[in-house]
């Protein structure tokens, strides 16, 4: 990976994409049209822990100049001492109910137009880094620095199609070969796309935001308490173990930690650790595709459904941060 990064990279030096007048115009468009959604938003999260309305952070920008980044709060109060110097981790639980909704969305990201205004970050750009999580993380990464050749900016390829919490040198990679073959024509084709993309997310979410309240209503406090860690139920995708005879079976609902799998076979040994190989099989772009993820597990439980007499409730832990990519992109989404 390192050598075809460098090939697409090669010494050249990045051209402006956007005039700065073109990009006044849409973000103040932006700015203008979003007012009234952060108002409500506001209301919101003051409203569901008193906390502040705004989170404000230092992050790297065009050549490491630190500035200071504006989003909606997300996490509860104090939650950047807490996961210091680390990426978020979804078992710690540290979001607040609204703030999931502006993470999927990517709402929470509204109040940065004001540092493009400032002239801090682009519209369109690879996301700023938090000082500390660059000095730890990322600082050793094959080529990483070249991000800080162009200004960072609110949307960009790594952060809108890659889930969060993908590894550093994955979104690395993304930006290198975007920023090297950026152009305004394709910047415009993505502004358009990025906003088609959010819209779907944005009502996807919302209808979820209503179910969940109606099963709240009708179940009371039992709904919340049992849907505390949000299960997916992929489609069509098959799991194997690795072992002699292979054992099929398809993926009941999965979560970061663990899923529920239904085998064609029964386990004979459930002590023993697991090789298995996820396949997610979808059609995109009128192509039929296949992607594939390994994953370790334990067998933690045994369960008997009506129409699946082998399930087993699979503790997993992903091979390699790629296939941490995998799993959260095409079998959580």
């Amino acid at each position: 990976m390192n050598q075809f990064v460098s090939r697409s990279i090669g010494s050249a030096i990045p051209v402006k994409r956007w005039s700065r007048l073109l990009e006044l115009l849409v973000v103040w468009l932006m700015l203008l049209l979003s007012l009234p959604l952060g108002l409500v938003f506001a209301f919101i999260i003051k409203l569901q822990d008193g906390g502040p309305v705004f989170y404000r952070g230092t992050r790297l920008g065009k050549n490491r100049a630190p500035f200071t980044l504006y989003k909606f709060r997300t996490l509860v109060p104090d939650a950047e001492s807490i996961i210091g110097a680390k990426l978020l981790d979804p078992s710690q639980k540290l979001v607040t109910p609204f703030g999931q909704f502006l993470r999927d969305t990517h709402l929470d990201e509204l109040p940065q137009v004001w540092c493009v205004i400032k002239g801090d970050m682009a519209l369109i750009g690879p996301r700023p880094e938090r000082p500390a999580v660059y000095e730890k993380m990322c600082k050793e990464i094959p080529f990483y620095d070249h991000r800080f050749r162009v200004a960072p900016g609110i949307l960009g390829y790594s952060q809108l199609f890659t889930p969060h919490g993908t590894d550093k040198r994955i979104r690395s990679f993304i930006d290198n070969v975007y920023i090297n073959r950026r152009h305004l024509r394709g910047d415009l084709l993505f502004f358009l796309r990025a906003n088609l993309v959010l819209s779907q997310r944005l009502l996807r979410q919302c209808w979820r935001l209503l179910r969940n309240t109606g099963g709240r209503i009708v179940h009371g406090q039992q709904w919340s308490e049992r849907r505390h860690t949000r299960r997916y139920k992929p489609r069509r995708a098959r799991v194997q173990l690795q072992c002699q005879p292979p054992i099929q079976g398809h993926i009941v609902n999965i979560t970061y930690d663990a899923m529920l799998v239904a085998l064609s076979h029964p386990l004979t040994d459930t002590s023993q650790e697991l090789e298995m190989v996820l396949t997610k099989h979808f059609v995109r772009g009128a192509r039929f595709r296949t992607k594939l993820c390994r994953v370790q597990g334990r067998v933690i439980d045994s369960r008997a459904m009506p129409q699946e007499p082998h399930c087993y409730l699979v503790e997993i832990a992903e091979a390699t941060p790629l296939n941490r990519y995998f799993l959260s992109k095409y079998f959580m989404g």
